[in-house]
């Protein structure tokens, strides 16, 4: 009996609380992630001379068992086959991401809250253009930015793997959402040539699949070249493979693509043109209107299925299509037996792993040179202020993308802690507005009136050593606000007088979120401020207080010594609006929070 492997099945569903889900029940899909319209598609099929053959194959013999034998997508081993593909290898420690993997509920947890509460920005280096969903549902799809985010946390240094995506969600369709993660974590490691993991890494395969092509499809090229508007037409292929050829055909592709690398991509590619440009390119053979996949996060309209081409549509209409539409529709609707297309891609004669790696290697030192190259008169035209034109290489353009990474921000984790003056969420918040070299620490309750007393004096003695804490306040009215303070307190009585940096700022929690920042990074300031706009922070023995004015009583925050009233007006320093709906308030509770590892 396979060991029981908790995995999280409902988007609401409490990570620690999750189901148990045992391998075996998966025969072969993952039911609880993929649509039942699709589903019932497809009746199990089971093999047991095949599932002897897999047992009794070596590495090598691996390759040639799955580029001969094509297992159909409901074959009842495929529960467990790309698991244990990926863990074929004996020379990988066993363990190596066990206490990794044992923690991604928890960090699940932390990150999307109990109940799901938290936003969580979409990975940088995901494409959110090129996000197809493969049939899951809307419980899979969570799953799938579950399972990208968490890993996003821990793997900084990746920052564009636009086919970690597809992949992920291709995985869900014969895995647990745990052994998807895991799944993920051995492909991006050394031992594999898969994915690639930066935007120069990604630009040099995209153009090296170009040189390839001329070079071992000669003729396709050449048709393709001519006929088109440009060359980016070949800058597609990745997406021509696994956003629209027919799923059916895609789960093989994976099976060959888990045991070797990344050339099996490739020789796919250009089988696909191949048959484009043999069987394809005449407008009569394509319908009118190509099907598009939609976006991860979207509902799928209709259910994906390989139909035969119609020819009863107007020659008018053919005409209007372009040679990129026309490439979509003919891979949408691919329907060749599968055997046909593998004899192919794996008869291309003298397209070796070595010349690939070569070629890419070769893209990436061009791009590199070019860079090189441009980057001083990048900072000549910067200096002088003047904006400076760069034609791009007319042989080598650098591949366009449509949208560069959505976010520069960091995915941020906030584990929970004792407090009763925000929630989880709202910490999460705050954490998206702390300067960014912050977000890996962790939230330290260092003061909190409900267990140390109400006095200034001890909230100063709890605090002023750290250079950075979050104070967080509790009305009468139910209303949470407060500020963050960069800069030690202990400087009050160096100083004694305004204190602190820019990077210090007010906010709101309730009853709405909003952030007052200083007026220093406004762009209309730009950083020439006058000197009570520069009022960060003052304390001493009688009061705390954030954000200063020329009117001196107009201050954002201040905070009595006996910590029980406080008041809040309309600030220069922050330009804020007065921070609660009562202008002098009673301090239900306050709370400060230090960074901790």
């Amino acid at each position: 009996m396979l060991p029981r492997i908790s995995t999280l099945t409902s988007i609401g569903e409490d990570a620690l609380l999750s189901a148990e889900v045992e391998q075996y029940d998966l025969k072969p899909f993952n039911r609880q992630f993929i649509n039942e319209e699709y589903l019932n598609k497809y009746s199990i099929e089971h093999d047991e001379n095949f599932d002897k053959s897999l047992l009794n194959c070596s590495t090598t013999n691996l390759k040639q068992l799955f580029r001969l034998s094509h297992l159909s997508i409901s074959h009842l081993s495929r529960a467990s086959l790309w698991y244990n593909l990926l863990r074929q290898n004996q020379t990988r420690p066993q363990h190596r991401f066990q206490q990794i993997v044992e923690r991604y509920p928890e960090d699940v947890r932390h990150m999307f809250g109990r109940r799901n509460e938290i936003f969580v920005r979409t990975p940088s280096f995901v494409d959110a253009n090129h996000l197809p969903h493969y049939h899951l549902n809307r419980r899979g799809q969570h799953a799938v930015t579950r399972i990208l985010s968490v890993f996003a946390y821990y793997h900084p240094d990746i920052t564009w793997a636009p086919l970690l995506g597809p992949i992920t969600a291709i995985f869900l369709h014969y895995m647990t959402e745990i052994d998807a993660y895991e799944s993920l974590l051995i492909l991006t490691s050394s031992d594999y040539k898969v994915i690639t993991q930066t935007e120069l890494q990604f630009q040099s395969l995209i153009l090296a699949f170009r040189k390839l092509l001329r070079r071992h499809c000669r003729l396709t090229y050449e048709i393709l070249a001519k006929q088109s508007l440009d060359l980016s037409i070949f800058d597609q292929w990745l997406w021509i493979i696994f956003e629209h050829l027919p799923f059916t055909y895609l789960v093989p592709i994976i099976d060959c693509l888990l045991i070797e690398d990344m050339k099996i991509l490739i020789r796919i590619g250009m089988t696909l043109f191949h048959f484009f440009v043999k069987y394809g390119l005449n407008p009569q053979n394509l319908p009118v209107k190509p099907r598009r996949r939609e976006s991860l996060f979207c509902r799928s309209k209709y259910t994906h299925s390989s139909v035969r081409f119609q020819s009863e549509n107007t020659s008018s209409n053919k005409k209007n299509l372009t040679i990129y539409d026309n490439l979509i529709t003919y891979i949408q609707h691919f329907d060749l037996p599968i055997e046909k297309l593998f004899k192919h891609a794996f008869g291309i004669h003298h397209l070796q792993r070595k010349e690939i790696f070569r070629a890419i290697e070769s893209e990436e030192e061009k791009i590199k040179s070019d860079r090189r190259q441009i980057m001083p008169q990048l900072r000549r035209s910067s200096s002088t202020g003047n904006q400076l034109s760069i034609p791009a290489p007319i042989s080598k353009p650098v591949v366009p993308r449509t949208l560069h990474h959505q976010n520069s921000m960091p995915i941020i984790m906030v584990r929970e802690f004792e407090t009763t003056a925000a929630s989880h969420s709202d910490f999460a918040y705050l954490w998206s507005l702390i300067p960014s070299r912050l977000t890996d620490y962790q939230p330290e309750r260092i003061y909190s009136s409900n267990i140390h007393g109400r006095r200034l004096r001890t909230l100063y003695d709890h605090v002023e050593y750290h250079e950075y804490c979050l104070i967080i306040i509790r009305n009468e009215n139910q209303e949470v606000f407060g500020g963050f303070c960069s800069g030690q307190l202990a400087n009050r009585t160096k100083t004694r007088t305004w204190f602190g940096t820019g990077e210090s700022f007010l906010f709101t929690i309730k009853p709405e979120r909003q952030v007052f920042k200083w007026v220093g990074y406004s762009p209309l300031t730009k950083g020439n401020t006058q000197a009570y706009e520069d009022y960060y922070i003052y304390a001493d023995d009688e009061r705390l207080q954030m954000g200063g004015s020329k009117e001196p009583l107009n201050i954002g925050l201040s905070i009595r010594q006996d910590l029980n009233e406080g008041s809040t007006k309309q600030c220069d320093t922050f330009d804020s609006k007065p921070l609660s709906t009562i202008e002098h308030f009673q301090i239900m509770e306050i709370e400060v929070f230090g960074f901790t590892r």
